[in-house]
């Protein structure tokens, strides 16, 4: 069970605040139309920004595999699988011969199995340096609007794209590999057995 304070657990709310604060702005309360500048810009710009970024990278938390059958109304190959509504962006797919057109994918089986990156809402599954990056290509978005200064946002899309991007699908990277898979593992494993460690 999560005890955390809800002030400090991650939120969209807390996210939108990561990237006022990066502008020097000051929080809002609320993500809403309705609200101050900072408010309703953050309204409009958290799900774009958030989908965006789930876009440029296998992220592990918002992996899915699940199981495609083909459209009904096709009777022959290739055979029409409609993608999940929640599908962002396709990774793998068990056949050797397949094409995606619009929101569909073709082949020749008429049962798949899919792998991709799902439109992932919530807050609490995101690991801290993509809440990082998430929060700084934010800020550059709401940069000009709010504060109408273009050297602000340079350095804030050079933060994003040259390290705090990076850094999360690095990290990303790492934990997304079980011990025994990791590239790495197979060399550690091999100076173990060996007894090749530096003190």
């Amino acid at each position: 069970m999560n005890t955390a304070p809800p002030d400090t657990q991650t939120s969209a709310l807390s996210i939108c605040n990561l990237a006022l604060a990066k502008l020097g702005e000051a929080p809002i309360s609320s993500i809403s139309l309705s609200g101050s500048p900072a408010a309703r810009l953050c309204y409009q710009h958290y799900h774009p920004v958030r989908r965006e970024l789930l876009c440029t990278n296998r992220w592990f938390f918002a992996t899915t595999l699940t199981t495609l059958h083909a459209d009904t109304a096709t009777d022959s190959p290739p055979f029409m699988h409609c993608l999940p509504s929640d599908c962002l962006r396709v990774l793998e797919v068990n056949s050797h011969d397949w094409a995606l057109r619009g929101r569909a994918i073709y082949c020749p089986e008429e049962t798949i199995e899919l792998l991709y990156i799902k439109d992932e809402e919530n807050p609490l599954l995101f690991d801290p340096m993509f809440t990082e990056a998430f929060a700084t290509r934010l800020a550059c978005k709401l940069c000009i609007p709010l504060t109408s200064s273009t050297t602000a946002r340079e350095a804030l899309t050079q933060e994003y794209h040259r390290l705090t991007l990076p850094q999360a699908a690095h990290l990303n990277a790492v934990q997304a590999h079980s011990n025994d898979s990791h590239p790495l593992y197979k060399l550690w494993r091999k100076c173990y057995s060996q007894g090749n460690f530096c003190e």
